[in-house]
């Protein structure tokens, strides 16, 4: 009889220590981090565009802010992502870029540029035009995905 009440007893305790597991018991701590590397010589607070719901043919263009910080002197190249996805969806779309003192223009046919940047704080002003295509053939539902990057330049800038 003994035995029993023993595998009883183990049953109900068993079956406490899993019902006290569904009931609430759990993790007690999270991490979450980002290591900024002191090898980086940039630091970025990117803009967010949102274009919102477009329909074939709408034009129109959108301002936002962006700012950097470099801490090492360098050549750095600006860069229109996308290119290729982008010309299916629009017939027209530039990027304008204002950045201390400077203004240039990404699109289509010039995706990138190059530039000397002295170290220090920036804050962009990027400027998009954009016409849609009457019949836009890529990707037609575009969520937070990168449009404009920065990283160290291959190659010199040309003093024109």
């Amino acid at each position: 009889m003994k035995p029993i009440y023993l595998a009883l007893i183990a049953l109900l305790i068993g079956s406490g220590v899993a019902a006290s597991s569904v009931t609430g018991f759990g993790p007690i701590a999270f991490i979450s981090y980002h290591i900024i590397s002191t090898q980086n010589n940039i630091t970025i607070i990117p803009a967010n565009v949102n274009l919102g719901n477009l329909t074939p043919g709408m034009k129109g263009n959108v301002t936002v802010n962006a700012t950097i910080v470099i801490t090492k002197t360098d050549n750095y190249t600006i860069m229109l992502l996308h290119v290729e996805k982008l010309k299916k969806d629009f017939s027209k779309f530039v990027v304008e870029i204002m950045m201390e003192g400077q203004t240039f223009n990404l699109s289509e046919e010039h995706p990138s540029k190059v530039l000397q940047i002295q170290n220090g704080t920036y804050d962009i002003m990027i400027t998009i035009y954009y016409k849609v295509s009457l019949n836009p053939k890529g990707d037609l539902n575009v969520s937070n995905e990168p449009l404009l990057i920065i990283h160290p330049a291959e190659h010199e800038v040309k003093h024109d």
